[in-house]
């Protein structure tokens, strides 16, 4: 079947992606963000979890403890509060510090420090309930069903494999301290959430990859879109002058190159500088092989000194040559002569086996 010129076959350009980007439409995937979190989370249970039992059976001891007696007053009732609320802070702000923490770290890791404050404002067009519909039977749709189940599927199982072991525990709990209890929870719970992370970051992987994919797929362009956007990108003012100011560069380099092939290099004494080729019965005339003003015009004197080529200083020459001439033309006629005695001498110091 022939393409039409509306198809989608063509990788996306960097102005593309860059526009994209800018757009926050990046890849990423939200499973390995929800998972690094919760395995956040529960490292901490894991490693702060003796201590937030103890603060934890404490402040449960201490608030049961009062509920036998009667409240006394605002200040008495205000105590109380105090008392749950530093458990809740002690027990629970950790926990929700590192999972915010790892979940920003992990987004703007996959983003690449991606922040675009216009993903922040409400779309209300996402409350359409037709472009819902349209979603809900796409073929996205049915993929993410198919991880949310496979997810549920797999979750289940390492659940079921972690408990099961410690069934004869459970039942016993009830003979243990309150901060033994706690403590024992606290271990199975971080347990299990970190096996449960493990298999969440290795879905998120593959995930990963799957969004990667979508997103190339996204993004394609057809060929008329790439030809209208180099046409745009011509058109551009910064990328012309970008072009030009390479081109002026490649010359440059090109018209270094050529000095040290100069018969003789003429100066003014450091504004201006022009190097002169002549090669007799190939050439008509002299040609320009570099010419410069200010800085070029002082690089062309090093590098001919750098390779032994004839430097003469004659302002007046140098200036009148420098208007008239362009590198790689022949000198006009008007410059015949007074480039001709330049060179008559230097082949005479040659000659003499001087420089």
């Amino acid at each position: 079947m022939p393409e039409s010129a509306g198809d989608k076959t063509e990788k996306a350009t960097p102005k593309r992606r860059q526009d994209e980007r800018k757009k926050g439409h990046v890849v990423q995937s939200a499973d390995i963000t929800a998972a690094v979190s919760m395995g956040g989370t529960f490292a901490v249970l894991r490693v702060l979890g003796p201590s937030m039992a103890k603060n934890l059976s404490n402040g449960m001891r201490n608030l049961l403890g009062n509920l036998s007696s009667t409240v006394s007053g605002y200040e008495d009732m205000r105590a109380r509060l105090m008392v749950g609320l530093s458990v809740i802070i002690q027990v629970a702000v950790p926990v929700m510090l590192v999972a915010f923490v790892a979940a920003v770290a992990v987004t703007l890791a996959q983003t690449r420090l991606l922040v675009v404050p216009d993903q922040l404002k409400p779309d209300f067009s996402k409350l359409n309930p037709l472009e819902g519909i349209k979603k809900l039977f796409s073929v996205r749709s049915l993929v993410e069903l198919g991880k949310s189940i496979l997810k549920i599927v797999l979750v289940g199982a390492v659940v079921f494999f972690e408990i099961k072991p410690k069934m004869h525990t459970i039942l016993l709990l009830y003979n243990m301290s309150l901060a033994q209890s706690f403590t024992w929870v606290a271990g199975v719970l971080a347990d299990i959430g970190i096996k449960v992370s493990a298999v969440m970051l290795a879905l998120g992987a593959i995930d990963y990859f799957y969004q990667w994919f979508q997103y190339e797929k996204d993004i394609r362009m057809s060929k008329e879109e790439v030809k209208e956007e180099f046409k745009q990108m011509e058109g551009n003012p910064e990328i012309k002058g970008k072009i030009k100011s390479l081109q002026r560069q490649m010359a440059r380099r090109h018209m270094m190159q050529d000095v040290p092939k100069a018969d003789v290099v003429l100066r003014n004494p450091t504004h201006y500088a022009v190097a002169l080729r002549y090669e007799h019965g190939k050439q008509r005339a002299p040609v320009c092989v570099a010419k410069g003003r200010n800085a070029v015009a002082l690089r062309i004197v090093e590098i001919a000194e750098e390779n032994h080529v004839h430097i003469t200083e004659n302002p007046p020459l140098t200036r009148a040559l420098f208007k008239a001439v362009e590198v790689g033309a022949e000198i006009p006629a008007e410059f015949y002569k007074a480039v001709a005695e330049v060179l008559a001498y230097i082949y005479k110091l040659r000659r003499a086996g001087r420089r």
